[in-house]
């Protein structure tokens, strides 16, 4: 009898055991998750309205370098403007993964003025936008355990910078062809080209070019 009751307790000590364990492991409600990640997807949504408003005045610069037969000028805008859509696409996807919705900024007034002041213009607002985000956006979601949210801010951030060593690179009047990684946007002069993507892996045979 005593021997009995002992596995019937040790028995039952164990299927508690397992009972809280998968309680504990169950994956959250949809809901509680999303409310969760509410706030990366603010910052998801930010960063992607950001690259949005950066597309089409790229897009629109290119338009006036091209009219003042600035092909140097026109090339880079338009690789730019390329990459800047492509960071926008990754992180409305990765909204759309944590559950969320991205509704892209509406059409907003696009400067205009001569292509050396166009590049002026980009040059101070990418520095000023670079300063201003930083890595609060990314060191949130590392704190909140969202890595796949995290490489989306970091490809933007190092796109960000990456546009500023270009910009003042053409601002200095050297020619150049530019490259993009079609998948994270990363940005390249095809002088020094990557054989891989060093964020995502991509073949560089596969980069847009700019030429």
């Amino acid at each position: 009898m005593r021997v009995r009751s002992m596995l019937i307790l040790l028995l039952f000590a164990v299927a508690a055991g397992i009972l809280v364990w998968l309680r504990h492991d169950a994956p959250k409600p949809r809901n509680a998750q999303k409310a969760s990640w509410n706030e990366i997807i603010a910052d998801l949504n930010a960063c992607g309205r950001r690259k949005h408003i950066k597309a089409m005045q790229h897009a629109h610069f290119a338009e006036i370098a091209a009219s003042e037969n600035r092909p140097e000028a026109e090339r880079l805008f338009r690789a730019l403007a390329f990459s800047e859509r492509l960071q926008e696409q990754n992180c409305a996807a990765a909204i759309r993964r944590l559950g969320g919705e991205y509704r892209p900024p509406r059409p907003g007034t696009l400067f205009g003025g001569s292509t050396d002041g166009n590049l002026d213009r980009c040059i101070q607002a990418e520095r000023r936008s670079y300063h201003e985000h930083r890595d609060a956006e990314i060191r949130r979601a590392m704190t909140r355990g969202n890595r796949y949210a995290a490489r989306t801010l970091v490809w933007a951030s190092a796109a960000d910078l990456k546009s500023i060593f270009l910009l003042e690179c053409r601002h200095g009047s050297r020619e150049c062809a530019f490259a993009v990684c079609p998948v994270c946007g990363n940005l390249y002069v095809t002088e020094y080209l990557d054989r891989y993507c060093p964020f995502c892996l991509t073949d560089g045979e596969k980069f847009v070019r700019f030429e």
